[in-house]
């Protein structure tokens, strides 16, 4: 399976993590392509899977270096997908974005092109995995279309608090659990949690 897991932050860096480790133990059969084009900052590290030695960097490429030692070969693409032709190729999509517009087109793209893919979420204590349902509408009516904004996987007041919730962690972990229900053919559906 060619697995292309869009965003690398607060979700997509604990997936991809997780999804490695599925590889390495024998649960998982998937060539896995990282697509973001933002580097590590210091303030994310509470809440992302890197480390100190990995700030300024690009974060799909620290992904592929920390993963290569392990002797995983993944692909590391330093671009935000922008264009629906690029996801064309892949046999399943991760989406563990920060904004809306890029959701919805990727969405739509899948729907089109006929591609199953999750749609992974957390807003801090609030999680929600989606997968790719029947109807385009039935996915889309999970966003808000008007919402432009970019925003982090956790809640701002708390991060202003101090506080770092693992929501993120959750549906980063759930969701790598619905991918290996689609591998072994099992159907998969969606999953909400407020805590």
């Amino acid at each position: 399976m060619k697995l292309l897991v869009i965003g690398c932050g607060g979700i997509g860096s604990y997936f991809v993590d997780e999804a490695v480790k599925q590889i390495e133990i024998g649960q998982l059969n998937a060539e896995i392509v990282i697509a973001d084009d933002d580097i590590v900052e210091t303030k994310q590290l509470g809440y992302q899977s890197f480390g100190i030695q990995d700030v300024g960097l690009n974060k799909a490429e620290c992904k592929r270096k920390h993963h290569a030692k392990q002797g995983i070969e993944i692909k590391a693409l330093r671009k935000r997908i922008s264009n629906p032709s690029q996801i064309e190729g892949y046999d399943f999509i991760v989406l563990c974005v920060d904004n809306e517009p890029t959701r919805t087109e990727i969405i739509k793209t899948c729907h089109k092109i006929n591609t199953p893919f999750l749609d992974l979420r957390s807003s801090g204590r609030k999680i929600m995995a989606t997968p790719k349902l029947q109807s385009l509408s039935g996915n889309l009516k999970f966003i808000d279309q008007d919402d432009t904004k970019e925003y982090s996987c956790q809640e701002r007041s708390d991060i202003a608090e101090g506080r770092m919730n693992i929501g993120n962690k959750i549906v980063a972990l759930t969701g790598v659990q619905m991918l290996l229900n689609h591998a072994r053919g099992h159907t998969n559906i969606p999953q909400s949690l407020s805590m």
